[in-house]
């Protein structure tokens, strides 16, 4: 009879810990809702950044997109700018190479 009794407790508080949610649980739902809001903002931003849904942002933080975008443009025209003068230093290097060697073509066969 004492087991049947005991089984019954161990059973009754069972059920209670299904009840409440374990606390792993809750610290996984509270990270993927921090998680879920993070990517929200930043999917946001990047449509913000794009030109897309601007009506709701007020004078400040259009100023503030404005500067962002304008800091992120000054650095793709100045990696476009150091990446075609090092296109034309290599061209300059390749015409160079192919000027000795068309001169050392002639006079090769120059002294034939």
């Amino acid at each position: 009879m004492k087991q049947v009794i005991d089984r019954h407790n161990l059973h009754s508080q069972n059920l209670h810990k299904f009840d409440q949610p374990s606390l792993q649980l809750q610290l996984e739902s509270s990270t993927y809702a921090i998680l879920s809001k993070e990517m929200a903002d930043r999917t946001r931003e990047l449509r913000q950044m794009k030109g897309e849904e601007l009506q709701e942002l007020n004078m400040e933080e259009l100023m503030r997109l404005e500067k962002s975008l304008e800091g992120g443009l000054s650095r793709v025209v100045q990696t476009k700018g150091e990446r075609l003068l090092n296109e034309i230093d290599a061209l300059r290097r390749k015409e160079a190479q192919l000027t000795e060697e068309n001169l050392r073509l002639k006079q090769h066969f120059i002294w034939r």
